[in-house]
């Protein structure tokens, strides 16, 4: 290992039947000697030799977790505070952890750790690399580490997150189906923390929730897994629980099986109350019957969560279920004003409550905004709901600043064109949708239609008919009867439209 050259030893002569990474009794015997040279080594202050020891140990036997990774660990930690310093680029370059061997990559991986163990690259490389030598032990020792490391750091990309969740999805599929569910329920437990993590940097994103939601279900089967259960008693409490959760992925339930399955959850959060994911989940169960008395009682669990330490999750669970209560009762009202479309009363309330949703849902999404103040989508978020406000002001800096972010580019200029119409800033307003149409992929999609349908009416209000024509002559062409166009475009070809 001294050059960074050398192979990464014979680990590759054993596997089991699952591909599994495994050390011969040889090979441990000649670990162990390595891991006792490098416990001398660290016993005199050699920091440097005893983290080349422990790896070449480590390369012949890549299970040994008390003895030899749990070992580096605490000899690169001591290396750091008696002022060892991490690699530079020219050297770490020595070590790649990108080749096809992939064997030695993770040797090189754990030597980059040693020599800096509070790199979250470096647990990253370890991570990814473990897993695709299928050294599940090495996963399940790492990977708690890393998670804790990503929940002191600042916001990562996403698709790092991403990553890393697979890996650990990979590696806990593989000790599951080799039985050992102690170690696949300390790699589920990180990749519960990881996607909790990911899901508070990027609240928006689908991914992550159901990176969140995959890891703990895996969880909750390797908890209760009917497999290995003791006894016919037993069987019948875990296949009970197999059936739990086949339940809760389904939609559609009595009232009383939803009640029963809000009681599990409740009681398994009661017996876990500093696991984060037994109350989410809770949360879950007593939202889906969508009543407001549940919903209700499952905010106040949200912020009695939040109040302790401020995790951000808990208060953005329950801003989301605020959200959804609100566009349920505007759904109710609207369906009865549509029975009684005469109805004052109802007109009335439906005022209040368009009021009362757009307050709240600002304050919502300007407190979010603060929490994530990077986060481009929301901004665009935050823009609509001051827009249709009315706060256009406040909007427009919004919008000019998503529109930077592909996922919502134009959809934030479409808002700026309709709101440089309002203002007569029609050569703004007309450029502006211009650039966004032509950006598009797709001609039909209701975004398309929407553009083009600004864009017409920008043309026919700046008092330009014959461009006007044509771009409401083009908007029927891809949809005959979108709002009023064809109205438009009759009253500007009539005979008197001069």
């Amino acid at each position: 290992m001294a050059n960074g050259e050398e192979q990464a030893g014979p680990l590759d002569q054993g596997r089991e039947p699952l591909g599994r990474l495994i050390a011969t009794e040889e090979q441990k015997a000649k670990a162990r000697k390595f891991f006792d040279h490098a416990k001398k080594a660290a016993d005199t202050r050699n920091y440097d030799y005893a983290v080349r020891l422990y790896v070449d140990g480590l390369a012949l036997w890549p299970d040994a977790v008390d003895e030899g990774l749990k070992k580096l660990r605490v000899v690169a930690t001591a290396r750091r505070l008696d002022g060892g310093k991490s690699l530079g680029f020219i050297a770490a370059h020595k070590y790649s952890t990108g080749g096809k061997d992939v064997l030695k990559s993770l040797k090189n991986a754990l030597y980059l750790f040693g020599m800096d163990p509070v790199s979250i690259p470096n647990m990253e490389g370890i991570l990814k690399l473990a897993t695709k030598a299928k050294c599940d032990q090495m996963v399940q020792w790492i990977a708690p580490v890393l998670a804790d490391a990503y929940n002191n750091t600042k916001k990562l990309p996403t698709n790092r997150y991403m990553a890393i969740c697979e890996a650990m999805d990979e590696a806990a599929e593989l000790t599951m189906a080799l039985g050992e569910d102690e170690s696949a329920k300390r790699i589920l437990e990180a990749a519960v923390a990881t996607s909790q993590i990911w899901a508070r940097h990027y609240p928006r994103s689908s991914d992550a929730e159901k990176s969140l939601a995959s890891a703990t279900g895996k969880l909750t089967i390797v908890k209760g897994r009917y497999s290995r259960a003791d006894g016919f008693t037993e069987s019948l409490k875990d296949a009970e629980a197999q059936h739990d959760l086949h339940d809760q992925d389904r939609m559609i339930h009595s009232e009383e099986r939803n009640l029963e399955l809000i009681a599990k959850a409740q009681k398994d959060w009661e017996d876990n109350p500093d696991t984060p994911s037994k109350l989410l989940h809770l949360v879950a169960m007593m939202t889906r019957i969508e009543r407001d008395e549940t919903e209700n009682e499952a905010v106040e669990l949200l912020e009695q969560a939040y109040a302790p330490g401020g995790d951000y999750v808990f208060k953005q669970r329950a801003d989301d279920i605020r959200i959804r209560q609100l566009n349920r009762h505007r759904r109710a009202i609207d369906d009865k004003l549509k029975l009684e479309p005469a109805s004052a009363e109802l007109k009335r309330a439906r005022a209040r409550h368009k009021a009362l949703q757009s307050k709240t849902e600002i304050e919502i999404y300007r407190n979010r905004l603060d929490q994530y103040p990077t986060d481009l989508k929301l901004r665009y978020v935050l823009g609509t709901r001051l827009f249709a406000a009315k706060q256009h002001d406040d909007a427009i800096p919004l919008f000019q600043q998503s529109q930077v972010d592909g996922r919502c580019r134009g959809e934030s200029r479409l808002y700026l064109g309709r709101y440089f119409i309002e203002k007569r800033f029609f050569d703004q307003a007309i450029s502006t949708l211009r650039t966004a149409i032509g950006e598009l992929d797709a001609t039909g999609t209701p975004l398309a239609l929407e553009l083009n349908y600004w864009l017409a009416r920008g043309l026919e209000l700046s008092d330009d008919p014959v461009e006007a024509k044509k771009a409401y002559g083009h908007l029927i062409q891809l949809d005959y009867n979108y709002r009023d166009a064809r109205r438009r475009l009759e009253k500007l070809v009539a005979p008197d439209a001069g």
